[in-house]
């Protein structure tokens, strides 16, 4: 039996795709035709409209073309992997929109206090765990000795000082001072007191905060509940230096993958 050819048009008709996106596609290798007309035009079989629609769906829904690629040759535990990649893509996305209306929602054009700041790749932390008393810059000393030890080791990072505390009880208090580990080390040597972390791609509400002002990293909080923000982590302080007068608060809105 012969088999029965559809001209790019008739094709056309049957998809609902444009003749244009036809060729676009012939020519990015996703959708090439059955074959080629004996005047050269393009033909397509019966069995190749349900591809087509496939396609451009997954187009329509901002997949790329190699991943779609991928996908169309992919057994069903790799197409399985893929959709399941594609959900969560999406859903950050919808979370970076949802956190753009908010933000902006929230801004007035006469006073702007609170930023969004996004660390793109995955950063490694080292950690020092302390316990110190209740009294301006707390962890002003421990910060000067734990970058005294790192640069023992041979540290060269200047990315600043980290600080996240955890809990305080009456005149104590315990957090971490952090520095990002910008090189190796030797990572068999590290202090009682540190550890190594990896924190992944996120995005932080941020605010410029004074070291003597307590009730303006109170109003900080205030303000990330009335822009609707829900903290996805450990809040953290960052300070160019022990001696710094400001800091810059960071508190954790979106994960990344």
């Amino acid at each position: 039996m012969k088999t029965m050819y559809l001209t790019i048009r008739d094709f056309s008709e049957k998809t609902g795709l444009a003749p244009s996106t036809l060729r676009f596609y012939d020519r990015k290798k996703l959708l090439v035709p059955e074959c080629r007309l004996e005047n050269g035009y393009r033909a397509y079989s019966e069995e190749q409209i349900s591809d087509a629609i496939t396609i451009h769906s997954l187009r329509n829904a901002d997949i790329q073309i190699d991943e779609i690629k991928h996908f169309l040759h992919a057994d069903e535990y790799e197409k399985n992997s893929l959709l399941s990649k594609w959900r969560q893509e999406v859903e950050i996305k919808v979370s970076a929109l949802k956190i753009a209306q908010q933000y902006l929602g929230g801004l007035s054009p006469k006073q702007i206090h609170i930023h969004l700041v996004r660390w793109e790749d995955p950063i490694t932390f080292i950690w020092h765990r302390h316990t110190v008393s209740r009294k301006p810059r707390p962890f002003h000393e421990v910060m000067i000795l734990d970058l005294e030890k790192l640069r023992e080791k041979g540290y060269k990072g200047n990315t600043g000082f980290f600080v996240r505390q955890l809990h305080s009880t009456g005149q104590e208090i315990t957090g971490e001072v952090g520095f990002i580990l910008t090189q190796e080390l030797f990572l068999n040597d590290l202090p009682e007191n540190g550890y190594l972390e990896k924190l992944e791609p996120t995005l932080f509400a941020s605010m410029e905060c004074s070291t003597d002002n307590e009730f303006l990293c109170f109003q900080f909080i205030q303000m990330i509940k009335q822009f609707e923000f829900v903290p996805k982590g450990q809040k953290l302080e960052k300070y160019e230096s022990p001696e710094s007068d400001t800091f810059h608060y960071l508190v954790p809105i979106m994960k990344q993958i």
